[in-house]
């Protein structure tokens, strides 16, 4: 069973938590954020799905998809870059949470 959570004043501040932090090779850096990319793209794909099933719209889960593969494409292509230069890449991913009521 769960937790039940209490909500308080001060979870509705956001909470900011450090995911990626670090100087990768090209390799890496595609290796990471690549499949982070690849599970937002999985996700978008099973709502467009969901809501195609539901409503027969698939607005948002499409053009977030679109924006996803667009965004692959990008980092592939500045993680050759990197790598035809010889260089690292420094990666800096924060995210932030906020409650919502």
């Amino acid at each position: 069973m769960g937790k039940n959570l209490t909500y308080h004043h001060s979870m509705h501040t956001p909470q900011s938590y450090q995911l990626i932090d670090g100087t990768f090779t090209p390799e890496q850096a595609r290796g990471i954020l690549g499949a982070m990319v690849k599970s937002k793209i999985d996700f978008h794909a099973l709502e467009r799905q969901s809501q195609a099933e539901r409503s027969g719209k698939t607005n948002h889960s499409e053009e977030r998809l679109q924006a996803l593969r667009t965004l692959d494409a990008d980092l592939k292509s500045l993680c050759e870059k990197a790598q035809a230069a010889g260089a690292k890449l420094n990666v800096q991913g924060k995210i932030e949470i906020t409650l919502e009521d």
